[in-house]
Parts: structure tokens; C-alpha cells; sequence
């Protein structure tokens, strides 16, 4: 799903957010991508760095509070948006996404949909529609595509989504 997302996308610096130790990370660089992986943990920071070494830049931090990115092109979430269960983290969220990347850029953002799980890896999640991506991004954005879609997990379970991608306008 991810790859027929960013296709949609414009730019080559991309920066996943909430990467942990994600595959995606080989699959970006074999496409020419100048990647950037961001998590709250840095043991996740130093398996992806031990794995693929100085070609990505790691950064610490955790998206609820304002960070200091940088400007790129894309932005990428599969992990983070639904465990932001507060207002003011999820608005800080926006703030982060809209700090680094410019108008014209892009956010692909994969998150459970509503009528997904209520809880993942033991923590309480929020579950968006496209229509609350859309109201959570603000007018700011243009929403490109959404698709609803049943993503398997590394371990095999199966979670329904929504993945979908904006530009900014």
C-alpha cells in the first residue's frame, strides 16, 4: 500500500515518522529516497542504524511535543497518529507535520480505521475516517487519495486501515 501512496508523491526526502524497525527503510533507499527515520526509542533508532548505517539520518523525539526536523518533501506514518489519544498531542502532531514539509509537499499518513482494533501492542488508539483526517489536517491540506484496506501485521494479524495521502497546500 505504502509504495502505490508515495508513487503519488513528488520529492525525495522523506521522512518516516515512527519507524521503529521497519522494512520500509531498504524498500526507500532502493527507490532513490534521501530518508530520514524518526521514533521515540532509541533502541528502534540504533537496530535501524546497525542495519542500514550511515545512508539515513535517525532523530529522537516523540511527536506530541514540538520537535525540530528539518524540510522534506514526504512525510510517512504507519505508527503513530492513532496512539495520540489527546487533543494537544494530536495538535501537536500538526504542527510537527506542517513545520517540515512545505507547501506543495506531502503527507502519507496509514492509521486504523474506524472499524479497527480498539487496542494495539496493549496501548489504547484512536481510529480515524477519512473524513477526520481530513478535519484534523485542516484546510491547510488537500486529501489526494484514500483507501480503506486490511493491512497484515509482520506477525500475520490482519487490522483494518485507512491510508491515505495530502498535499499541502
Amino acid at each position: 500500500m505504502t509504495s502505490e501512496l508515495l508513487s503519488l508523491c513528488k520529492g525525495k526526502r522523506i521522512i518516516d515518522v515512527g519507524a521503529g524497525v521497519t522494512t520500509l527503510v531498504q524498500s526507500l533507499l532502493d527507490r532513490e529516497f534521501q530518508v530520514t527515520v524518526l521514533d521515540i526509542s532509541s533502541e528502534a533508532l540504533q537496530i535501524l542504524s546497525s542495519r542500514h548505517g550511515a545512508g539515513v539520518e535517525y532523530k529522537l523525539g516523540d511527536l506530541s511535543s514540538q520537535l525540530e526536523l528539518g524540510e522534506y518533501d514526504i512525510w510517512h506514518d504507519r505508527a503513530v497518529l492513532h496512539f495520540l489519544l489527546e487533543e494537544e498531542e494530536y495538535q501537536s502532531y500538526v504542527s510537527n507535520l506542517e513545520s517540515c514539509i512545505p507547501v506543495g509537499g506531502f503527507a502519507v499518513i496509514e492509521t486504523f480505521s474506524l472499524d479497527g482494533a480498539e487496542m494495539c501492542c496493549g496501548l489504547d488508539l484512536r481510529r480515524y475516517s477519512k473524513d477526520m483526517l481530513v478535519e484534523l489536517l485542516g484546510e491547510n491540506w488537500q486529501l489526494l487519495k484514500s483507501i480503506n484496506h486490511v493491512y497484515t501485521n509482520p506477525s500475520g494479524g490482519e487490522r483494518p486501515y485507512i491510508s491515505t495521502v495530502f498535499q499541502r497546500k
